[in-house]
């Protein structure tokens, strides 16, 4: 049971600081989420929208796995949450102020990304804007294996280091993407973008307690206790997760 409280308020506390940096990146970009709707690309368990709705924030939520759609209803009983394909939305067009895509690019196909934001152009309005977070190629950590620098390597290379380091294999593919990628896939896409990385990385080395790995947070303490507080943000800005605010071009 203690467990079980601990993993929910640990995704508590992640969903609310997320949701804080979607606004403040937003409103950098002269962007309100409150003016209209927003939609969430691959809301998962459906916890940041309990925060989006405290903030009086008008969201819908789609997930292509029916049970994450059930597990996001549990958790959010007043959000709105539809089992829907991200690359075939069931939506006109027009729809939508606000965009989201918060960590789901990671675990779609390099292929499958442009179909997704075609979709994200098609059903937003002419000043809407979209949110992309997308897990860094270069983090000092990959965030689901757990295994150091092991996107640093090539992809060929991922599946023998993870037999070595976890005795098992990979499991789910991972599609992590540099600052040049996400760039491309925008301007495929047609979207105008800016940089809000720094936000992210700031939230790091600002509140070390938010770092979840315990050596990259003691790593971040030194740093910080050495005064070098400006070079680890420029560091961070590196191999943090990337994340893009975009308009239409």
């Amino acid at each position: 049971m203690k467990d079980k409280m601990y993993y929910f308020r640990k995704n508590h506390s992640r969903a609310e600081h997320r949701v804080q940096e979607v606004i403040t990146c937003l409103k950098l970009n002269g962007h309100d989420p409150k003016s209209g709707l927003l939609l969430d690309l691959g809301c998962g368990p459906g916890y940041p929208h309990i925060y989006f709705l405290k903030k009086g924030i008008q969201a819908v939520g789609i997930e292509v796995v029916k049970t994450r759609i059930q597990t996001a209803k549990k958790n959010s009983p007043n959000g709105n949450f539809i089992l829907a394909d991200g690359c075939k939305l069931p939506f006109k067009e027009d729809c939508f102020d606000t965009v989201i895509s918060n960590d789901v690019l990671e675990h779609l196909p390099y292929e499958l990304a442009k179909p997704m934001f075609d979709e994200a152009n098609r059903t937003m309005k002419a000043d809407g804007v979209v949110y992309i977070s997308v897990a860094n190629k270069y983090q000092i950590q990959e965030p689901h294996t757990l295994i150091p620098f092991l996107t640093w390597f090539p992809r060929p290379c991922w599946e023998k280091i993870h037999k070595i380091v976890k005795k098992r294999p990979i499991g789910d593919t991972y599609y992590p993407y540099t600052t040049r990628m996400l760039k491309n896939l925008c301007k495929e896409t047609k979207f105008c973008h800016k940089d809000f990385t720094w936000i992210y990385a700031l939230y790091k080395i600002s509140r070390i307690d938010y770092i979840g790995n315990r050596t990259v947070r003691r790593i971040a303490q030194t740093i910080k206790k050495l005064g070098f507080t400006r070079q680890a943000q420029i560091i961070a800005e590196k191999v943090s997760v990337i994340i893009f605010v975009c308009k239409k071009c």
